[in-house]
């Protein structure tokens, strides 16, 4: 297998869909990615990994592998497609009302099957425990949820929302068991069960994880289609060490974050055994200013027009010049 290395931007960096470009493994050997997405388990924040909690790619990122959502947003982009649903649609003009049937089937990894009362319970257990990292935002809009047989769910809204099938897509929707989750607090630890593509076991360093251990669920159903049997997530301290991991072959991939000089290196300066990869994503880059902090604070001065007949171009004055005129 070629070493490649990717810049993938976060939110659509789905680990199932995108390895599936690189071929099945090797034998039982894993794919082994690289990230700089930290795992910690810390007082303050000791559920990381639960759903009603999570509100971070890196953390996203795990739970899209492990967890089913009725919905997925497609590794190319563009609408949500049914996942653990067989079909998902608004049922009134009003878009106020949205209906989904399950797929046949459908299990959690451990095989219990999965129903409708799922989907409620796990829903309104984040609303429910309404964490302060700020997740069930995303579903503040839901009034009521309603199970129709054991296949069939249907979320009653407070107001019209087009955007419901993109937040029902989200981990924070993921379909949880309630053996494993309970109803009024977060689960801690790392533990994560579900039904998704992929099951999870992970290897800790102290409190942080050395890495997450990705194999193929073989009771998942769904829309995604892995080919990969065992995928590594290794994290790493910052860009520069994933680097040189990914130089020494040590891993086979780098999902994110790479620095901008990493990737202008690698795209002008290509390097034997490494290919650049470009994938479509949902990954915003923004500079933003303190406009109460200099230099953004300094008031733009005045200027006279027209010109000041000393033969300078400007200077300070208390006038503007007329807003139907150039100042240049």
């Amino acid at each position: 297998m070629n070493r490649k290395t990717l810049v993938l931007p976060a939110v659509a960096g789905l680990l199932a869909p995108l390895l599936a470009a690189c071929g099945g493994s090797e034998g039982d050997r894993a794919i082994v990615v690289g990230t700089t997405d930290q795992f910690v388990a810390t007082e303050d924040a000791p559920a990381p990994l639960d759903p009603a909690y999570a509100y971070d790619t890196g953390a996203w990122n795990v739970l899209r592998q492990t967890v089913q959502t009725l919905l997925h947003v497609p590794r190319e982009g563009g609408e949500p497609v049914p996942e653990a649903a067989e079909s998902c649609g608004f049922s009134d003009k009003a878009s106020e009302s949205y209906r989904c049937t399950l797929r046949s089937g459908l299990t959690f990894a451990d095989g219990t099957p999965i129903t409708a009362e799922d989907v409620k319970y796990s829903i309104e257990r984040v609303l429910k425990i309404k964490s302060d990292n700020g997740t069930a935002a995303l579903l503040a809009n839901i009034d009521t949820v309603e199970v129709q047989g054991t296949d069939g769910i249907v979320f009653h809204l407070k107001t019209p929302d087009a955007t419901f099938p993109y937040k029902l897509s989200t981990p924070v929707a993921g379909i949880l068991s309630k053996d494993k989750y309970a109803a009024g607090e977060l689960r801690d630890g790392f533990d994560v069960d579900g039904s998704g593509p992929y099951t999870m076991k992970v290897e800790r360093d102290g409190d942080k994880v050395d890495r997450f251990v990705f194999t193929r669920n073989p009771k998942y159903k769904g829309d995604i289609a892995p080919r990969n049997d065992k995928v590594e997530l290794r994290p790493f301290a910052d860009s520069t060490a994933m680097g040189k991991a990914l130089e020494s072959a040590d891993i086979d991939m780098m999902a994110r974050s790479l620095s901008q000089k990493q990737i202008k290196d690698l795209t002008e300066k290509p390097k034997d055994g490494i290919q650049m990869v470009e994938v479509p994503g949902l990954e915003i880059r923004y500079l933003g200013f303190n406009t109460k902090a200099p230099p953004s604070s300094r008031r733009p001065c005045a200027r006279r027009w027209p010109p000041s007949s000393t033969g300078a171009p400007w200077s300070t004055s208390s006038t503007a010049p007329p807003p139907s005129r150039s100042t240049r």
